[in-house]
């Protein structure tokens, strides 16, 4: 008998120590789409997966206790097409046709108040993104009308380099209303150049800076809360709509538009190791020719 409790004691403490180890590694899923909307225009998907893992030793940045240091690593797919989807006359079109397939590694430092981060990417643009060929199989699938890429982004290889430097504030004063972070970002590449600045409001039950989803951190406390955004973003180059700032032999382009607009606000809840989220997000037009874009963004992450 003796044994026997001994045995469930054992036990108990055995299970309890295994829920409360810290996770290490993350998987993830998104999709973004603005179906929602009933639109089919501009930005109008997007497919990504994703890997992190925290690391045990120095990688670019030196690891220290209370600064936890994390890799991301994603593949991902971008599709962008004008609103007029039968129109083959270039001068009626709002944006060209374009289609992103990349690679990126993110590494990022967390300290008590402030994340920093450096990502590298690595991409195809054009017809070998395989965007136009899934657009255009996807479509047959649910017999529907068939865009008619014409005047598509042409084929071109890419890299771009980004710095991101998150700031977050404590409000102490306020029960819901815990957090507000500022977020800086600069990047830099052949396929998208920017500078951009956001501010961003949580609302609800938020953990940590190092634990957090709203920083695509891995963690396993429970979260659940909502949060707006705005931001501006200054636009150096887009080669998804001016083609390759070193040469380019797409049959239609357009000027960019340099000041962009952007609102942000989303909900998420993680219990355990699984997170879910959806994110609206808002742009302002991005060529002189183009309305607003906007779209859904849905994510689910589990940790291990």
């Amino acid at each position: 008998m003796r044994n026997t409790a001994l045995l469930y004691v054992f036990l108990f403490f055995s299970v309890t120590l295994f829920s409360q180890e810290a996770y290490k590694q993350q998987v993830s899923l998104q999709h973004d789409n603005d179906f929602v909307f009933a639109i089919d225009r501009y930005y109008t998907t997007g497919t990504f997966i994703g890997y992190s893992r925290l690391l045990e030793g120095d990688f670019i940045f030196k690891r220290e206790k209370d600064a936890p240091i994390q890799l991301d690593l994603r593949l991902g797919q971008e599709t962008y097409t004008p609103r007029e989807l039968f129109e083959r006359d270039f001068d009626l079109l709002e944006r060209p046709y374009a289609g992103y397939l990349f690679i990126s590694g993110l590494i990022s430092k967390v300290k008590k108040t402030h994340i920093w981060s450096l990502q590298g990417e690595f991409g195809l643009v054009g017809p070998q993104s395989l965007a136009e060929d899934l657009q255009i199989k996807y479509h047959e699938l649910i017999n529907t009308f068939l865009p008619v890429w014409e005047g598509q982004i042409a084929n071109s290889i890419h890299l771009n380099f980004q710095g991101k430097y998150i700031t977050n504030v404590l409000l102490n004063s306020s029960y819901w209303l815990k957090n507000i972070s500022l977020q800086s970002t600069a990047s830099l590449g052949t396929r998208l150049s920017y500078v951009d600045q956001e501010v961003r409001t949580f609302i609800g039950k938020r953990s940590s800076l190092a634990t957090s989803s709203a920083f695509d951190r891995i963690g396993g406390e429970r979260e659940f809360y909502g949060y707006v955004g705005v931001a501006y973003r200054y636009v150096i180059n887009n080669a998804l709509i001016e083609g390759h700032p070193f040469g380019d032999d797409s049959p239609f382009t357009l000027d960019a538009v340099p000041s962009i607009g952007r609102f942000i606000s989303g909900i998420v809840y993680r219990k355990n190791c699984t997170t879910y989220s959806i994110v609206y997000n808002y742009t302002t037009k991005e060529t002189a020719r183009e309305g607003r874009l906007q779209y859904t963004a849905m994510t689910i992450a589990r940790s291990f």
